[in-house]
């Protein structure tokens, strides 16, 4: 029965060709801009996200002390700091989401002698067995730490200076994985201030990264070792704690979410996945905006759906009236003339998503073709507030389900316009039905 009364219904749509056109171009209009304004959206957020820094810091967050933690949240109680510890650290575990908790001390110095220059880094303590999970990976040597060994960041030997020039000098730079170097620490808490040399092979050299871009990092457990000779005093593993903890989501769908059980441990959070947090509310907040304008027009559309489908009604009283002579319920009436509103809508809808698509491609692809910003040549991509050459030119994603999505909507909006009038054509009585002209 559903198929004869849909195949009825397309007859209906099929006579009035024109209308259905017009009618439809109007869903049309709706379903493009809620596309092309959430995929704008879209790759906004894409280009955003690629300015910020690779997908692996977006993965990481930055735990350290919080400097104003107030027990039990007891606001009027004086605060304390709440520190790394063993016991503490070993608590993140059990957050769900984390792929690896990270712990890093810091090397009390940081001055580097090669040769006659000098220079500074910052010297990190990790434990070797976290490497592989670090995201980080060696342009030179290889990514493992033994003790007596270091791992050279991209950038740590490009600021050396000769301490004995004069003048201004130029900032020198150094390979450190083939030239010779020592660090340099110095116990100042001894009666007379000591210092001391240490010279420890570079395992490898790692690739540019952000984080460690201008660090060394060296097995935890010989940090600790220069740290107990710098201050002379022997750690207590009861009474240690790290200096500061990197955590690596599984996904950055649990960032937000590990973020949370960070804080409510007492602990401050930040790092590029914490900014992408508040990035992504931002742009969930403008995709509600640019779709609820693009909503707009499919309202306007709908109002347009209706109008034609209570014309239709109008013209087609007498039809209605000896559907119901011989022998159509209100139902089948009303399931006629509901199919021909949906497909109303699916038709703009559809119609809508092909026409997105090309907009999209057709767009992304001049852009691409623009190339990266150049201020010596007129070129599109200057007046741009990013570099689309980072996104290959992507401005406009459509998601498929964004896609789907679209459509689902286009064809709700015709049930929901088309039945009012569906439900008038409906209660119609046959006798007046059939006296009209």
């Amino acid at each position: 029965m559903f198929y004869e009364l849909g195949m009825l219904a397309i007859g209906n749509l099929n006579r009035a060709r024109a209308r259905l056109a017009m009618t439809a171009g109007g869903v049309l209009v709706g379903t493009t801009a809620v596309i092309l304004l959430i995929a704008l959206t879209a790759g906004l957020q894409q280009a955003a996200e690629a300015s910020i820094g690779s997908n692996s810091q977006l993965l990481e967050l930055d735990v350290s002390p919080n400097y104003n933690f107030k027990p039990n949240d007891q606001q009027q109680q004086p605060s304390e700091i709440k520190q790394l510890t063993v016991a503490e650290v070993n608590n993140f575990w059990k957050i769900p989401g984390i792929q690896v908790v990270i712990p890093i001390t810091n090397l009390q110095s940081g001055e580097i002698n090669a040769g006659k220059y000098t220079g500074y880094a910052s010297i990190q303590g990790i434990d070797p067995k976290v490497l592989p999970y670090m995201g980080i990976t060696a342009q030179q040597g290889t990514l493992t730490l033994e003790s007596g060994q270091v791992l050279l960041g991209a950038h740590v030997g490009d600021y050396f200076y000769d301490p004995k020039g004069t003048g201004d000098q130029q900032n020198v730079k150094v390979d450190l994985y083939t030239t010779a170097f020592k660090l340099k620490l110095y116990q100042y808490t001894a009666t007379t201030p000591t210092q001391r040399s240490v010279a420890p092979k570079p395992a490898g050299v790692l690739a540019e990264n952000d984080r460690f871009g201008n660090s060394m990092l060296m097995p935890i457990q010989d940090v600790l070792s220069y740290n107990e000779w710098i201050t002379g005093t022997k750690i207590d593993p009861k009474k240690f704690f790290y200096d500061q903890v990197v955590i690596r989501a599984k996904s950055r769908e649990t960032v937000s979410g590990i973020s949370e059980a960070i804080r409510k441990l007492g602990f401050q959070s930040g790092g590029m996945g914490e900014y992408i947090n508040q990035l992504n509310s931002f742009f969930d907040a403008m995709r509600l905006v640019l779709g609820g304008v693009g909503g707009i027009a499919l309202l306007v559309a709908a109002f347009g759906v209706a109008n034609t489908m209570t014309m239709a009604i109008l013209e087609r009283t007498r039809e209605i009236g000896l559907m119901k002579a011989i022998g159509a319920t209100d139902r089948d009436v009303l399931t006629v003339f509901l199919i021909e509103a949906g497909l109303v809508g699916l038709a703009g809808g559809a119609t809508g998503v092909g026409l997105s698509y090309f907009l999209q491609h057709l767009i992304n692809s001049a852009l691409a073709g623009a190339g990266a910003p150049d201020p010596n040549q007129p070129s599109v991509a200057n007046f741009l507030p990013f570099d689309t050459s980072k996104i290959g030119g992507q401005l406009f994603v459509i998601k498929p389900e964004l896609a789907i999505f679209a459509l689902i909507l286009a064809t709700a909006v015709g049930l929901g316009a088309g039945l009012y009038p569906a439900l008038r054509a409906a209660r119609l009585p046959p006798v007046i039905a059939l006296k009209s002209e």
